[in-house]
């Protein structure tokens, strides 16, 4: 399953074309990153994990922008032009932590609910006796 520009579009994505798909790849292989111990997430058609994969693209988006020094005014001065951009990295946060931590946000909120985010081990047993607390 891949989003595509329309449905991009039609949840009201901003982005043009050719920088979504930079985005939506980002953000695929970082939401598979995520899941991977649960399965292919991507196997079978979910509008929650196709809301996911918008909601990271438009973070990776943004924070590569601000990481490259092209997010939004923080501030500016007209004396000696100095224009100051608001930037969301922690002190020392490399660029792709930074895109990492903003996808996970942005994703987090789709993919919870669905239980692709579960991380519990268990002994491969089935659970017949309640040993997934390891």
């Amino acid at each position: 399953m891949h989003v595509d520009y329309g449905y991009y579009v039609s949840s009201g994505g901003k982005m043009e074309f050719d920088e979504f798909l930079v985005a939506e790849k980002a953000a695929e292989a970082y939401i598979r990153y995520m899941t991977f111990p649960n399965g292919n997430i991507f196997a079978t058609e979910c509008d929650a994990v196709k809301d996911a994969v918008c909601a990271a693209a438009d973070a990776y988006h943004e924070a590569a922008q601000m990481a490259s020094g092209n997010g939004p005014v923080k501030s500016e001065n007209n004396d000696g032009y100095s224009v100051t951009y608001a930037s969301q990295s922690i002190d020392g946060e490399s660029k792709e932590k930074l895109c990492n931590r903003k996808m996970y946000e942005a994703a987090r909120v789709y993919l919870l609910p669905t239980g692709w985010l579960y991380r519990k081990v268990g002994c491969g047993c089935g659970n017949k006796h309640d040993c997934h607390a390891l």
